[in-house]
């Protein structure tokens, strides 16, 4: 048995990714000019009581820090006014019962996409953070407890650019196909071109909602499965097809078939994932579910921010 080898890639502007990579650690990128024009509100929230004093992008700039430096909220407050004091700029720092009060239900704007085109290219795909209970060697040691608990993250990332558009936040009890199901509905006006996805996705449901809104399916069908009987429905023609094809290619049909419709791209969103675990953590600070909402929405932002300001361009080495 002959081993495949590897294709292997170089990466070709190392010098702009070093710059991108130092600027993820300034603290005027995160803590910016436009941030402090808008820190306090001027709107009205229609609310009986007392009005607003700080605007969404201040608590939102606040929340983003938090994620950044992994800061617990008093900490946070702490960070921010010496921030503001050595900045030597005239604001306030809001109390930490603030930014946990405001973090419930706050509104995170799908930031401007880097590159856009007449359709988008989505990919979808989903994994687990924890919340609470005990680490990997105590579970491997001693085994795990009742209070042992996770949270499912979605997300539909831009294949191209690599921004995170859409995200949720579930239960264990939440399947992929749900999620992604409620996802392509904030998707709704987007142009959509390919929509990526493992065989969690490959259900009637999931097939039907991209072929609603013009998309092309690259979806792997089960190893076993079957042409349609009656071609009924018509979001199952691309199953069909790719079935065919798989098929008709033989032992290495899969595989083949992969390569043909641009499988691999599904990597990415991968990639994504493990910079989300690796640089902004493995586990949600908060206990609430609309405040978790808000701590995955503030982490995607901040790696859709870590993408604008470089991310590494690879070509393919000749073996």
């Amino acid at each position: 048995m002959t081993l495949k080898k590897k294709d292997k890639y170089r990466t070709r502007n190392w010098k702009e990714y070093n710059r991108s990579l130092v600027n993820r650690g300034s603290i005027t990128f995160w803590f910016d000019e436009g941030t402090v024009q808008k820190w306090y509100s001027v709107e009205r929230t229609g609310k009986p009581g007392r009005p607003e004093t700080y605007s969404d992008d201040a608590i939102r700039c606040g929340l983003m820090i938090r994620a950044v430096f992994r800061t617990a909220l008093r900490f946070l407050q702490g960070f921010v006014d010496s921030i503001i004091r050595i900045l030597g700029i005239d604001l306030v720092c809001p109390h930490y019962s603030v930014f946990s009060r405001r973090a419930k239900g706050l509104r995170i704007p799908m930031r401007k996409l880097l590159r856009t085109g007449e359709k988008i290219n989505v990919v979808f795909d989903s994994t687990g953070v924890k919340v609470f209970g005990e680490g990997e060697w105590k579970v491997r040691k001693h085994g795990y407890s009742k209070r042992r608990t996770w949270r499912k993250v979605h997300v539909g990332m831009c294949v191209d650019s690599g921004q995170v558009l859409v995200s949720a936040v579930s239960s264990n009890n939440v399947t992929d196909e749900e999620a992604m199901i409620h996802m392509m509905e904030a998707l709704e006006g987007i142009p959509l071109g390919d929509v990526l996805g493992n065989g969690a996705y490959d259900t009637i449901d999931c097939r039907e909602a991209i072929h609603e809104r013009g998309g092309r399916q690259v979806i792997p069908p089960d190893k076993n499965a079957k042409l349609q009987k009656r071609k009924s429905i018509p979001c199952l023609e691309e199953r069909d097809e790719a079935i065919g094809r798989i098929q008709n290619l033989g032992e290495e049909g899969r595989s083949q078939w992969k390569r043909e419709i641009g499988y691999h791209r599904r990597s990415r969103v991968e990639t994504l994932m493990f910079r989300h675990k690796t640089i902004l953590g493995d586990r949600l600070a908060s206990r609430r579910e609309a405040t978790q909402a808000t701590e995955v929405a503030i982490k995607l932002n901040v790696l859709n921010r870590m993408t604008e300001l470089g991310m590494p361009k690879s070509y393919k080495v000749a073996n």
